[in-house]
């Protein structure tokens, strides 16, 4: 179901970043208190922070399960495929995120608080590039009623949902580098709230478009 290499590469990633997790947790006197800004850094988190990549490295390959599942069996391939350029961009950008924590709550590089949230919101935006060009790759299930939409219009979801992602990625990594900290909650926001009106009109659209084709089509076999 999972190309191998893509599978290889995940287990590569995930148990570094597991056992970088623990390793670093070991060295803390306190689990609960882990400095974010080296030694003797008085803002700290929890050393379960720590844990939160291999956890959503896990998560990320429930989609190739879920699709799996799903697709019948002439549509494995191009789930293959696919599933192994999900797994591997997901993995690469998650080992980043984790290599910037430790490196950061180890004292290596020590951002300013601005410089953290500056790049955090660049990761976030790397993330939903990468996100937005996967996407319109994705297999289409069959549709299974009236309500849901064909291969051809899903498809069409999924290319339009790309474009969506990838320029709320590039407005994050822009909006991160730019922007004062002050102006993010609203213009971020707002952002992602277009992006969800659009993408809820696409849909209906899509809907619409297929309503006035039956419509045409009953039209010209009754006469």
């Amino acid at each position: 179901m999972i190309d191998r290499k893509a599978l290889w590469i995940f287990i590569a990633v995930f148990v570094a970043t597991t056992g970088a997790a623990i390793w670093q947790v070991s060295l803390l006197p306190d689990w609960r208190h882990m400095p974010l800004g080296g030694p003797g850094s008085h803002d700290t988190v929890s050393g379960l922070v720590l844990f939160a990549t291999p956890t959503s490295l896990l998560l990320f390959l429930l989609s190739p399960f879920i699709q799996w599942l799903a697709l019948p069996k002439e549509s494995l391939p191009s789930l293959r495929r696919w599933s192994g350029k999900w797994i591997v961009s997901m993995s690469v950008v998650m080992a980043l995120l984790q290599a910037f924590v430790l490196t950061r709550s180890l004292g290596i590089v020590s951002p300013s608080g601005l410089g953290m949230a500056r790049g955090g919101s660049v990761i976030i935006g790397v993330m939903f590039m990468v996100m937005g060009n996967i996407t319109p790759k994705m297999p289409v299930p069959p549709r299974r009623n009236s309500i849901e939409l064909d291969s051809w219009e899903a498809s069409r979801m999924l290319r339009f949902g790309g474009k969506l992602l990838v320029g709320l990625g590039l407005a994050f990594v822009l909006g991160g580098i730019l922007l004062p900290p002050e102006y993010w909650a609203r213009v971020f926001g707002s952002l992602m709230l277009t992006a969800l009106a659009a993408g809820i009109w696409y849909g209906i659209k899509l809907r619409h478009e297929r309503s006035l084709q039956s419509a045409r089509t009953i039209i010209t076999s009754d006469s």
